[in-house]
């Protein structure tokens, strides 16, 4: 895989390039043409997009988009295993995404931790293929694979353990389950330390339930990712779509928070226990024993609606359910929970925590000791948001909405690129454009403009915090043009070394950056317009180019 410059797009693009055995056939062309031209058709905000792709000369390749991030298997090996809502969050989107493929004859084949993306907050699956399941160009001269480990045996279906084996839609919800399993307990669902051992587990043993494990985990989530694990094809569930309805179950329900044992004894919920076994086993993990068997009882005739003692303690219920749904939260309790849906750091969580808690802190307790904090939560939880948001805009390639939007993006450009300094000062123009100072304050304003001042700051404000957060992050060290000309002189010489090297995109990917991010600065314009001549020579395919370089370095870099 390379990272490289798409030039009509402008933009980042990872390359992935595949030998082609002695120069390929004009079947295998073709269908390596079709296949990019399907990937291309496909979009979905959890699947890696893909551009196109070409050959040169002994090598074909493909241009996907760049998306920058962990892995799920990156994720699962820093924490040891996800909780259980985190795990939720991703199988959601991930599960539309293989719905998306599977509607249109695609089959992954290959799903697993190491194939899903965490960018910002949101999953993307990469290494999408436009084939289906049964395709012989999974074996052609570009799809080279070694024989299969034995740790990616423990996630392969048992009906296509090999990589070259046909796999269905199926195939691609035990590998899904496999993940989900292996993001929930921290391990694989399949054991086995040679390729014989795994082989004959994966056909043989039967993977301990996640909620043994995991004792917080809902029943119904323990319960979908054991089905989804079925030796059997036809005992997972039928579609991609199925799951999604499971899994929007699988929320629905665990808005209870009660403990997995607690359901499974209950038998509520029929994706929970199925025989008596289970049932027996859920007792005894809450430390309950087995009831005798009780004699027949003489059913009363009696309608059960018409029994005092069931119309006392139903109205007694009602009655308290009343109380405590009218009885409001005080400010105390509502920043305890906010707290604790605080300290979880997902974006759900925090989300959940502005809307039910924080917000009503501010409003229903404008004076209390607990107001001013709030503010700053929501202030906290508002430009992270906002942040999310943008970089998502920015990873793909999407409109941005306003002002606030453009100039943040181009200050996190430049300090992607390593200008802190550049960085520092659009930062600080985006304050004190659409800062608070700039608005609603200024003394002979009408009434009606004040208010629409402050209505148009609080519309920014997530974003100025957001700037004020990243400048409190980057050394002030220098911020003057002479900094910007220091590090444009030392992007063209690495620039120079890479193509003296023959790494010629790398080189041209730095150049385009310098005339793309400082062409219209005039300060640095003798050092853009090197970076432009540059690109004209390699792009001619000059040979004195060399030599310019020389001759660059002597007149001292200008």
């Amino acid at each position: 895989m390379w990272r490289a410059v798409h030039v009509s797009l402008r933009k980042s693009v990872a390359v992935r390039v595949f030998h082609v055995a002695f120069g390929g056939t004009l079947e295998s062309r073709t269908q390596f043409a079709e296949e990019w031209a399907r990937l291309k058709k496909l979009d979905h905000p959890a699947i890696c997009k893909c551009y196109g792709g070409g050959f040169e000369e002994s090598e074909a390749y493909l241009a996907h988009e760049l998306i920058e991030g962990p892995t799920l298997a990156d994720e699962i090996a820093r924490r040891g295993r996800l909780p259980w809502e985190s795990v939720l969050d991703l199988a959601e989107p991930v599960t539309d995404a293989l719905n998306y493929l599977h509607t249109r004859g695609i089959v992954h084949g290959r799903l697993a931790a190491d194939k899903i993306v965490i960018a910002g907050l949101s999953p993307v699956i990469i290494d999408v293929r436009g084939e289906d399941g049964s395709a012989p160009f999974r074996d052609g001269p570009y799809h080279f694979q070694r024989p299969p480990s034995p740790e990616q045996l423990k996630r392969r279906p048992p009906e296509a353990p090999g990589m070259h084996d046909a796999v269905t839609p199926r195939s691609d919800l035990y590998m899904l389950g496999a993940m989900l399993y292996e993001a929930l307990t921290g391990t694989p669902p399949i054991s086995g330390s040679t390729i014989q051992e795994t082989t004959a587990n994966l056909e043989y043993q039967t993977p301990t339930s996640v909620a043994s494990t995991v004792l917080d985990t809902p029943v119904w989530m323990d319960r979908l990712v054991m089905q989804l694990l079925s030796k059997d094809p036809t005992g997972r569930p039928v579609s991609a779509e199925a799951v999604k309805l499971q899994l929007a179950e699988v929320r629905r329900r665990s808005m209870s928070r009660s403990g997995v044992a607690e359901h499974a004894s209950s038998g509520f919920s029929p994706l929970a226990v199925t025989n008596q076994a289970d049932r027996e086993e859920a007792r005894v993990l809450l430390g309950k024993h087995a009831q005798p068997e009780r004699p027949e009882r003489v059913i009363d005739a009696t309608p059960w609606h018409d029994k005092a003692w069931v119309l006392l303690p139903v109205l007694g219920l009602l009655l308290a359910m009343l109380v405590w749904v009218a009885w409001p939260l005080n400010e105390d309790t509502m920043r305890e929970r906010a707290e604790k849906l605080l300290n979880e750091g997902t974006r759900s969580s925090m989300s959940q925590a502005r809307i039910s808690y924080l917000e009503r802190i501010v409003h229903q307790y404008p004076d209390g000791e607990h107001a001013a904090w709030a503010a700053e939560q929501i202030d906290r939880v508002e430009m992270l948001e906002a942040e999310h948001a943008l970089t998502v805009k920015l990873n793909r390639n999407l409109p941005l909405k306003n002002e606030a939007e453009r100039l943040c993006a181009e200050a996190m450009r430049f300090e992607k690129f390593g200008d802190n300094a550049t960085a520092v000062d659009k930062y600080q123009s985006l304050i004190t454009l659409l800062g608070e100072e700039s608005g609603g304050n200024q003394s002979g304003d009408a009434d009606g403009a004040g208010d629409e001042d402050n209505d148009k700051f609080g519309e920014y404000r997530p974003l100025v915090n957001l700037a004020r957060n990243k400048i409190a992050r980057i050394s002030a060290s220098d911020s003057d043009q002479s900094e910007a000309a220091r590090i444009i002189s030392a992007k063209i010489e690495e620039a120079d070394q890479l193509y003296l090297q023959g790494r010629t995109i790398a080189a041209k990917k730095i150049w385009y950056s310098i005339v793309e991010l400082y062409a219209s600065n005039a300060a640095v314009a003798p050092l853009v317009k090197t970076a432009q001549d540059r690109l004209a020579e390699t792009s001619s395919g000059g040979a004195s180019f060399g030599g310019s370089i020389g001759k660059s370095r002597e007149s001292g870099g200008e």
